[in-house]
């Protein structure tokens, strides 16, 4: 039997999603880093936050260091000293809640990729609450007739191939009709061949593969990118450093604001309008000049008719 741990990130009162985990393992880490096996991609969370280990019959959570401290049922813990979990208790990281539960059926243990996937997940969940989404995972062609068609892939089977039917359709001799399938899933984003049709990945023909931000594969003579912007977003996280959770909110933590760029300087034609006291300064000058060159040529003609 193993552990389950369900997750909820809160903005003030508000719980956000739950995401379940579990275990079938002695040891586990809680943190922000790829190491973590609860990974918790948000800046209230250090790399190593604490960990929850299974010593004789008793499960014991201790925090690691971690710039914001563990709590369980509230109270946190002090130092590296372990506390005994029970069922049902709390756990505090960062801006994150996790209930701890035993006893609980793992019928297949949890892979790096559905680890990834989960961290990936919580980081939309985090986007999506200060109203900037970030992109689904997508596929580019990046050179053959189709140069420049990108694919995002839902939760929907995708087909690939030269079939007007197909949901990314390649003009290429050498694809199939139905040449290979995109399937979103909980583990991330997996291709596969159909039929005896050949993808290559890395210049390898395989069945199938667990595609990664930036792999490359062909079908055919058409080449293509997988992007997946989610985990884009976690890598950027890092190198940045822990933020206090008593003055940041958990959509403000997920991740660093998009730099602000300089305001570009304007053109020489946008400055003419941009100071109009200058320009109405040089236009009185220029008045007053004519008024005074008109006045002295009166003048002059008045005095040469006189006499």
């Amino acid at each position: 039997m193993g552990v389950r741990f369900v997750l909820r990130a809160f903005e003030g009162k508000k719980p956000g999603t739950e995401i379940e985990f579990a275990f079938e393992q002695a040891r586990i880490v809680l943190g922000r880093g790829a190491a973590a096996d609860v990974r918790i991609p948000h800046r209230t969370v250090s790399e190593f936050h604490a960990t929850v280990q299974l010593r004789g019959d008793a499960w014991q959570l201790a925090d690691a260091s971690s710039t914001n401290g563990t709590k369980l049922n509230g109270q946190a813990l002090s130092g590296d000293r372990a506390r005994r979990l029970r069922d049902g208790d709390s756990i505090e990281l960062g801006a994150y809640v996790l209930s701890f539960h035993t006893g609980v059926l793992v019928p297949e243990p949890p892979s790096a990729e559905r680890t990834a996937e989960l961290a990936r997940r919580l980081l939309r969940d985090a986007y999506a609450a200060r109203s900037e989404p970030i992109a689904a995972p997508r596929v580019c062609v990046v050179s053959g007739a189709a140069t420049g068609t990108t694919l995002e892939l839902g939760p929907a089977r995708a087909i690939v191939g030269s079939a007007r039917s197909c949901n990314l359709v390649v003009s290429d001799a050498a694809v199939a009709a139905e040449h290979a399938e995109l399937v979103r899933d909980r583990d991330g984003v997996l291709i596969r061949r159909l039929d005896d049709n050949v993808i290559e990945v890395a210049g390898q023909p395989l069945r199938s593969r667990r595609l990664r931000d930036g792999d490359e594969f062909s079908l055919g003579e058409t080449r293509f990118l997988f992007e997946e912007p989610a985990q884009v977003a976690i890598d950027a996280l890092k190198n940045e450093p822990d933020v206090p959770v008593s003055v940041v909110t958990r959509a403000e933590a997920a991740a660093p604001a998009a730099p602000e760029l300089p305001a570009p300087a304007p053109s020489a034609a946008v400055q003419e309008y941009a100071e109009p006291g200058r320009s109405d300064a040089d236009m009185l000058i220029y008045a007053l000049a004519a008024i005074v060159l008109v006045a002295s040529t009166l003048g002059l003609m008045l005095l040469m008719q006189s006499q």
